[in-house]
């Protein structure tokens, strides 16, 4: 037992060390419209600077960082971890796609980190009641920026720990060729997005007295259909990040079993931004859907 826990504080504890700000200094000057200029100049170089600076980084870079961060522990720390191999104590990391995979054994805790096209989202078990850990019950989400301005003074040791645990074996082997997620959503949420968007959100009904299940099926033609059985029903497709759904014409008075399918298009993305943010308080509503979805 006391190995398990030096262990685990060993990969998990919070590190004391205090990343040094970035001193910048500049002269004034008393001209006015020098001070104008200069910040002219600043405004306009700034987001390229931002880009540069992401673009340093891989996804597996990414993938670790946000495991770090997560932590708060160095990448120093972690590169010098004792690796687990079969059962033994330590840590495993593994890759799957875009989705890094951090295992604390004998602990037996996992944290996912899934890289997106800007920024990274990482799942962990999280204690909420005392009574014992969820599965990846939690979640954070961090900017690419946020990641590189962080951790850009421990590349080489991030480096170590990707050769370390091999996650460069099937991987592309360098940023320009990796294609990152589109979302963390898994498949549910997707389509109940899809059904927001097709519908309108406030079709969502998450009452006390609505016992109705949305269902997701598989129409005759191979695409994926979401909705209660009615002709709000959608049809849909997704290839990446790119969604095409298909609806039935309401514009006329055409009973539901004539009319037509008309074809519309959005992006994973943007739906994920219209409806499943902390900003916009829909969250909660679309999950309720997704875990009492039926799947045919």
């Amino acid at each position: 037992m006391k190995k398990s826990i030096v262990l685990a504080s060993t990969v998990l504890v919070t590190m004391s060390l205090a990343a040094c700000g970035n001193q910048s200094s500049s002269s004034k000057n008393t001209s006015s419209s020098s001070v104008k200029v200069t910040k002219k100049a600043t405004s306009k170089s700034s987001p390229s600077s931002a880009k540069t600076q992401t673009d340093r980084f891989n996804n597996k870079e990414y993938g670790i960082m946000g495991y770090l961060m997560l932590s708060e522990t160095n990448a120093s720390k972690l590169a010098s971890t004792e690796k687990s191999t079969g059962d033994s104590d330590g840590m495993k990391i593994s890759k799957n796609g875009n989705t890094y995979t951090f295992e604390v054994f004998p602990m037996g805790h996992s944290t996912n980190v899934i890289v997106n096209n800007d920024n990274v989202t990482v799942k962990y078990d999280e204690n909420t009641d005392g009574s014992g850990m969820g599965d990846k019950n939690g979640s954070k989400t961090y900017s690419k920026q946020e990641l590189a301005s962080k951790f850009a003074n421990q590349k080489d040791e991030i480096d170590k720990v990707i050769k370390k645990y091999n996650l460069d074996s099937n991987a592309d082997t360098n940023n320009s060729n990796q294609q990152a997620a589109p979302t963390d959503l898994d498949e549910k949420t997707e389509a109940v997005l899809i059904y927001a968007k097709a519908n309108g959100f406030d079709t969502l009904d998450v009452s006390d007295d609505n016992d109705a299940s949305m269902e997701l099926s598989t129409a005759d033609n191979g695409r994926r259909t979401v909705g209660y059985g009615s002709d709000g029903d959608v049809q849909y497709q997704i290839d990446g990040n790119n969604v095409t759904y298909w609806t039935l014409d309401h514009s006329d008075d055409t009973p539901a079993y004539k009319q037509k399918m008309v074809e519309h298009t959005t992006t994973l993305s943007e739906l994920k931004q219209e409806f499943y943010t902390p900003e916009n308080h829909h969250q909660l509503t679309v999950d309720i859907i997704a875990d009492n979805m039926e799947e045919d």
